[in-house]
């Protein structure tokens, strides 16, 4: 069920922000936040226009995220920063207790546990929250026409205990929000399994993001931003999407960087992991998130300076 919630969750950051231009200011009936005040207060506040927002997507029992990305939006800059950790990336939740992030849902405080480790992890402030439901993402994708997309292999794997049933031939095709669904969420015979499934939803949120991030899809705003409503848990309102309009509507695929949290898998008493590389991890937080923001800005400042010199 995860990387549906990967897609919608985008789309909470890009269409979501993108559908304002054209239906935010009548949709006055979700001008709140629906998610509650308990989980808000963990987050951080934004000290500035650039956020980030950690994207959730969980299991039918709610007790594992098995989609966790942090999509980062920078005006300034111009750039969308997105940064997906493995579900069985190795985390320390205590002092001396390790155990898969996408466990942390399991535990007492679920919310608070995940967002502090991701924080943790990356060494990066979040300022929203966003899980999704299987049922947005497929509706979402239906209400855009769908996406092109060239499936690499043949998807075809039946779990009728999680009611997932995915059929799709290899190829160039407009997939469906069911199909698109499936695509996303298959790794029966991928060798790299999920690590190799992370790497195909980049793949299709890229698609996603040249495709409809266009004007023509702004009169499909009053019902993309009631679908996303129903069926997103978020902090993020109406009233802070709108801040983003004006660089979304200037941004193309090339303002769209995908990132993995750098590491590699390995075996612990028995249990499958990813074990994350904290050195590698921090630089490209510095280089690309622009984390910790006083060693990003002497980073910038020295560049400007070499820059000059060089002219």
């Amino acid at each position: 069920m995860n990387a549906k919630k990967f897609f919608l969750s985008m789309i909470v950051t890009v269409l979501v922000v993108l559908t304002t231009v054209g239906g935010l200011a009548t949709a006055n009936f979700i001008f709140g936040t629906n998610l509650s005040s308990e989980i808000a207060k963990y987050l951080d506040k934004a000290k500035g226009d650039k956020v980030n927002v950690l994207l959730l997507g969980l299991d039918e029992d709610r007790v594992r995220a098995d989609v966790i990305m942090v999509v980062s939006v920078d005006p300034k800059m111009k750039k969308v920063n997105v940064l997906s950790i493995p579900r069985d990336t190795r985390a320390q939740f205590s002092a001396g207790r390790y155990d898969k992030i996408n466990h942390a849902m399991g535990y007492k405080n679920p919310e608070e546990k995940i967002i502090s480790l991701v924080r943790q992890i990356t060494g990066m402030p979040i300022h929203y929250y966003c899980e999704v439901s299987f049922e947005g993402f497929r509706n979402v994708i239906d209400i855009l026409g769908g996406v092109e997309f060239d499936v690499p292999i043949n998807m075809h794997y039946d779990d009728p205990v999680q009611n997932l049933h995915i059929h799709v031939n290899k190829g160039l095709q407009v997939l469906n929000g069911k199909d698109a669904e499936g695509v996303v969420r298959y790794r029966a015979t991928y060798a790299a399994g999920d690590l190799q499934r992370i790497s195909l939803q980049q793949d299709f949120l890229m698609a996603l993001f040249e495709q409809k991030l266009k004007p023509s899809y702004i009169s499909k705003a009053p019902k993309l931003i009631k679908e996303i409503y129903e069926n997103v848990t978020t902090n993020l309102s109406v009233a802070d999407a709108t801040k983003y309009v004006g660089m979304l509507k200037k941004l193309n695929s090339e303002s769209l960087s995908t990132h993995m949290l750098p590491g590699a898998s390995s075996y612990i008493n028995g249990a499958s992991y990813y074990i994350y590389n904290p050195q590698e991890t921090y630089q490209l937080i510095l280089n690309e998130f622009g984390y910790p923001e006083d060693k990003a800005a002497e980073l910038r400042e020295s560049a400007a300076k070499a820059s000059e010199g060089a002219q």
